[in-house]
């Protein structure tokens, strides 16, 4: 007998996630396999005693999420059941959708009506309109969409993917076969018509390009059945926070001694470097409504600079942050100048940290003297394909430039004084999630508090180093 309860108990509240998980690219364009062993089988340690084991649990599948932001997400979910078989393919999918009905009332944005233009105009219901092939890239060709009226499959004038426009021919046009105008065929001015309309639409879309591959991260939860029937689905998941990240841009799994090694690194950022706010410019989300003029934005490339829901970014929020990050000392000059524009300062100057989180161009951090710098390419020095550190010029930009009015949250509520910790795992005696979703916006040092000391003769610093330093060890904490 077990002795260390019922074996067929579960031995822990909640199943743990898959073992040896892995993210490689499948050599196709926009498509990513992911890898892992069966949940069912994980046990560690001596039989029924705890540990990473899933002996007990039924499981039913793993949920596979994904975030293109970074390894703290936020995440979605991609699945919609849970996965039986250890691989998952995650591709940028176009899903075809197959005569559609134009309704009257909804979907037509001029009907020929206007005093001043004759357009027929709808759009469609899933946008954007895309091309049968390819990384979701918007349709732009009158034979990537099919239009029929009344069962008879008519020729359109022109196709505006990004928002799902299709423009009818309005016209009678000439058939040098027969030398003769053919007339337009439009609907009955009535509504009394039936046009269908036939496109591909952006079901899913996995970025591989430029630097967003270096955002993609995935997280794997086993789905267990609920032994005590009191979930409202019946299945008992591993939370997110036990889920081990993984991006395709980790090449090689890491052993002991690089893992002491990027440990090291970090020591050495503790005991000199400088604790800033990260901002990742955000590249997926919700559009910004500034985008007034799709047709614009589509030619032009760019929203509005001035924006304050996205900050010239294109997506409401703008930036994923404040993320606390250590980076290595200042060590440049900062020269005031005078160019056309007035006075500028300039000062720039080349910094490291560790690997995560994953930062690239456009980027930019927050100073606790509250200058802003905005981060420029990035260089990861790697063993076997795996990067241990990233080195990035940052420099500093004007008070006047948007990204000063991107707020920094959660420092109102502060409470002074308290020793914080840039890495929460670093913290003595604290618990909490071993690979944590989002971001302690309060993670900053301000002011240490050593509880072994009086408040009546305590000496204050504003980084948990001073205070071990100063007091010895983690300060009586």
């Amino acid at each position: 007998m077990s002795t260390c309860g019922d074996s067929w108990a579960p031995v822990n509240p909640f199943p743990y996630p898959p073992a040896n998980f892995q993210v490689f690219h499948s050599y196709i364009e926009g498509c990513l396999d992911l890898r892992w062993d069966d949940p069912s089988m994980l046990h560690t340690g001596p039989p029924n005693c705890g540990g990473e084991s899933n002996q007990g649990w039924q499981i039913v599948g793993v949920n596979v999420y994904r975030s293109d932001t970074g390894d703290r997400g936020p995440y979605r979910r991609l699945n919609s059941f849970p996965i039986g078989v250890p691989f998952y393919r995650d591709c940028t999918d176009n899903q075809l959708v197959e005569e559609e009905l134009v309704r009257w009332d909804t979907h037509w944005i001029s009907r020929g009506d206007a005093a001043d233009s004759r357009l027929w105009r709808f759009r469609t219901h899933y946008t954007p309109v895309v091309k049968r092939e390819g990384q979701a890239i918007p349709a732009d060709n009158v034979d990537d969409v099919i239009v029929s009226i009344d069962g008879q499959i008519v020729p359109v004038d022109q196709v505006f993917g990004p928002t799902g426009e299709v423009t009818l021919i309005n016209q009678g046009t000439y058939d040098p076969s027969t030398e003769q105008v053919v007339p337009a065929v439009l609907p009955n001015a009535d509504g009394s018509s039936v046009v269908l309309v036939t496109y591909w639409r952006k079901s899913n879309l996995v970025k591989t390009d430029l630097e967003h591959k270096a955002k993609v991260f995935y997280r794997l939860t086993s789905v267990a059945i609920d032994p005590t029937g009191t979930t409202p689905s019946g299945y008992v998941e591993t939370p997110l926070g036990y889920a081990r990240p993984a991006t395709p841009m980790d090449i090689e799994e890491l052993d002991y001694m690089w893992n002491r090694a990027i440990q090291y690194n970090r020591w050495i950022l503790e005991q000199g470097g400088e604790r800033v706010k990260a901002f990742i410019r955000r590249n997926t989300g919700v559009p910004c409504p500034c985008q007034w003029d799709e047709r614009l934005f589509e030619y032009l490339e760019q929203p509005l600079n001035q924006c304050l829901d996205c900050y010239g970014t294109g997506w409401v929020g703008g930036y994923e942050g404040p993320i606390p990050i250590i980076i290595a000392p200042d060590d440049a000059e900062r020269a005031v100048r005078q160019t056309v524009a007035g006075r500028t300062l300039d000062h720039s100057y080349e910094v490291w940290t560790g690997p995560r989180p994953m930062l690239s161009q456009r980027d930019f951090i927050v100073r606790q003297n509250g200058e802003r710098y905005s981060i420029g390419p990035v260089r990861r020095p790697a063993v076997r394909g795996r990067p241990l550190q990233q080195h990035f010029n940052i420099a500093y930009f004007s008070e006047q430039d948007i990204r000063y009015r991107v707020p920094v949250m959660g420092t109102t509520t502060l409470p002074w004084p308290e020793t914080r910790y840039t890495n929460p795992e670093d913290a003595p005696c604290v618990g909490g999630d071993p690979y944590p979703v989002g971001y302690d916006y309060e993670a900053v040092a301000m002011g240490t508090e050593v509880e072994k000391i009086p408040d009546s003769r305590e000496q204050r610093g504003r980084t948990p180093v001073w205070q071990n330093i100063t007091y010895g060890g983690k300060g009586g904490t």
